[in-house]
């Protein structure tokens, strides 16, 4: 692999700022549930500083599309057609979920009748209150959770696959060690 198919700077530290978040982002939303109702001030915070988190996930997956549209990506190196088919599955899915989730999050908060925080900045509501948006709005939520848990558990082993198993270079293109013959 040459160094010009590896993803550009931005695209990597897009990649991983995001997967960060992601990470802490699960963590944090099913370790909050666990937090007591009462007294209600400790679980409103937790629930804002997850709300803002996924903001600042939705904003960084804006600008990680924008970056991809004027940026092609490099190509998949050769490998069996239904690896490559699999790969563009599991990366459309990772980029519906960090949209779908976010906004399903946002939309139940605001039609839950509770302001949505970011970062204790008071958003507008660009809605009402109403229970059965909100629940739909939190059943969305929760299920593209699942799709998220599933298609980062299958990246992460392709990477893993590539990296450790196959040893072909691809995870480089990630920033995953060496690039090959870029000599060192």
């Amino acid at each position: 692999m040459s160094p010009s198919e590896r993803y550009s700077r931005t695209a990597i530290v897009l990649h991983w700022l995001i997967a960060l978040a992601v990470v802490v982002q699960f963590s944090w939303g099913w370790a909050m549930q666990a937090i007591a109702k009462q007294p209600p001030g400790l679980r409103a915070d937790a629930f804002n500083m997850h709300k803002s988190i996924g903001l600042t996930i939705l904003a960084l997956m804006c600008v990680r599309a924008l970056w991809r549209w004027r940026h092609r990506p490099p190509p998949l190196p050769a490998m069996p057609r239904w690896e490559a088919q699999f790969a563009r599955f599991t990366h459309f899915m990772l980029y519906a979920t960090l949209f779908v989730m976010p906004i399903a999050g946002y939309l139940g908060s605001v039609f839950s009748g509770y302001p949505v925080k970011y970062f204790g900045v008071t958003l507008p509501a660009w809605g009402w209150k109403d229970a059965a948006i909100k629940d739909f709005m939190s059943a969305v939520h929760f299920t593209a959770s699942w799709v998220l848990a599933g298609a980062v558990s299958l990246h992460v082993a392709g990477a893993l696959k590539h990296w450790l198993w196959d040893r072909d270079g691809i995870a480089a293109r990630m920033g995953l060690g060496r690039v090959r013959g870029s000599g060192g």
